[in-house]
């Protein structure tokens, strides 16, 4: 008990490097020398160890954000994802591991797991004094507006990744808009008229975009885009499954399919299968993110790369160097390339068409 309290005394009032040098009789010097590992510091075992006993009986935790801040470097970034399983989110983490890596900086990457929220990520990492700035790629719209006012708040240096929520200050984003007219432009002129989609909820602001650009494409091309056709789901594996066999009930079948995200993508083409329908004899298939797994699954997928990579490498180079309160609205500088592959072709003939008949099948 009388540990917890102690425990309990120390968290409301940070111990320092001062207290840790008294107790053990060194100069406040030689405990930042030590804890950094500088190799200018030359003191004998005995004095080693006095530092360290008192580093646990204190239970000091150097201020490393502070220390670095004082010399106008960034040392550590940390980096938040809304998931690791999803392999999306993997292409933006390699992209800012090796810009980091090259820069010599640290890169903490952290995932906001089902029972953390965005937000409270945020909030204990900046309380943890291990990082100097913070590369944030997860959240919903109202947790970026959340997120935002907390960090400008406490002066962090931070920067939303393909957030672009109103207020925000710092955002570098990918044209979401511009993306999925390639995938949309590229099925109208293969001749598909009868167009379906699976988007992310509305709720996330990639969701929303891409929505609106699936709209905005089909109007320039002269196509409807028809209530029912358009299905909402989360960006995982079984949300494709799901939203797919949506689709699929449907009376009037559509020719194309559209996926704003890579795993969902991949469950839809796994429902397609399961279903019996031919991909792309009976439904071209086109999907967000092109990962190179995309080129090895039957049939291989038609994908718009959307430079995810690009996305995590300039992201760190911007928070490097540009100074911290300065504001950034602005498009990866690498715009979205379509890959062509065996799950889109031209749409089958009339007399081919599945169509479903009797009730129970209309639009939802």
């Amino acid at each position: 008990m009388a540990k917890d309290r102690a425990s309990g005394a120390r968290s409301a009032n940070r111990v320092t490097g001062a207290q840790v040098a008294r107790e053990a009789n060194v100069d406040p010097a030689v405990v930042s020398k030590l804890l950094q590992n500088n190799s200018s510091v030359r003191v004998s075992r005995e004095t080693r160890r006095r530092v360290m006993d008192a580093v646990d009986r204190l239970g000091y935790r150097p201020n490393y954000a502070a220390q670095r801040l004082r010399s106008s470097k960034i040392g550590a970034i940390g980096l938040v994802i809304p998931d690791f399983r999803n392999p999306t989110f993997a292409e933006i983490v390699h992209g800012a591991e090796r810009v980091s890596h090259d820069r010599g900086i640290s890169l903490f990457v952290s995932s906001s797991a089902e029972s953390v929220s965005t937000m409270d990520l945020v909030v204990d990492l900046v309380a943890s004094d291990r990082v100097d700035a913070l590369l944030v790629a997860g959240g919903s719209s109202n947790e970026t507006s959340r997120i935002n006012e907390y960090l400008v708040d406490r002066d962090v240096s931070f920067l939303f990744l393909n957030r672009q929520t109103r207020g925000t200050k710092r955002s570098l984003f990918l044209d979401d808009e511009f993306a999925i007219g390639l995938a949309v432009d590229h099925l109208a002129g293969l001749g598909h008229e009868q167009f379906a989609a699976i988007t992310g909820l509305s709720s996330m602001e990639t969701g929303w975009r891409r929505r609106q650009g699936l709209i905005t494409a089909l109007e320039r091309a002269g196509l409807p885009c028809r209530p029912g056709y358009v299905v909402e789901s989360d960006y995982s594996f079984a949300g494709g499954q799901a939203a797919f066999a949506k689709i699929w009930g449907l009376r009037d079948l559509p020719t194309a399919l559209v996926v704003s995200e890579f795993a969902m993508g991949i469950g839809a083409l796994l429902a397609a299968r399961a279903a019996g329908v031919s991909v792309p004899g009976d439904l071209s298939i086109a999907v967000f993110n092109n990962l190179e797994i995309a080129s090895y699954l039957t049939p291989t997928v038609t994908t718009v790369g959307l430079q995810l990579s690009a996305l995590g490498a300039e992201g760190v180079e911007l928070l490097v160097d540009r100074p911290p309160g300065e504001g950034i609205n602005q498009t990866v500088s690498k715009p979205a390339e379509l890959f062509i592959r065996d799950s889109t072709g031209r749409p089958p003939a009339v007399a081919r068409r599945p169509h479903r008949t009797g009730s129970g099948h209309g639009a939802d």
